[in-house]
């Protein structure tokens, strides 16, 4: 998945992430909210943990899938479901338009 961010002065301005499978474009510019394909969005409403949709990341050093891991059993029982996606960026766009609650990885940059 595409994803572009714009820094200036060390803070970022202006990200775009695009879905090519889906055709989907998102973008977001500091102080002017969120959209998707031109559409604005926002996070869900769940207000319970037990309603919550997480996704979380498969990172590929030992240590960080052991951690990622160790969160499954410790989260599952609390959440509605777990998926593990893909991309990163895309999932945390997700959060952002309300399809999932949440997105997790461990040592994420």
């Amino acid at each position: 998945m595409p994803s572009i961010a714009v820094a200036y002065k060390g803070e970022v301005v202006v990200g775009v992430i695009h879905d090519p499978h889906r055709d989907e474009t998102f973008t977001a510019i500091r102080g002017q909210g969120a959209y998707m394909n031109g559409e604005r969005i926002k996070v869900g409403t769940q207000s319970t943990i037990g309603d919550a949709i997480i996704a979380m990341g498969s990172p590929p050093a030992e240590e960080s899938m052991q951690m990622s891991l160790a969160a499954l059993p410790v989260l599952m029982p609390k959440v509605r479901t777990i998926r593990m996606l893909g991309s990163a960026a895309l999932m945390l766009a997700w959060v952002a338009n309300g399809r999932l609650t949440a997105y997790w990885e461990y040592d994420l940059r």
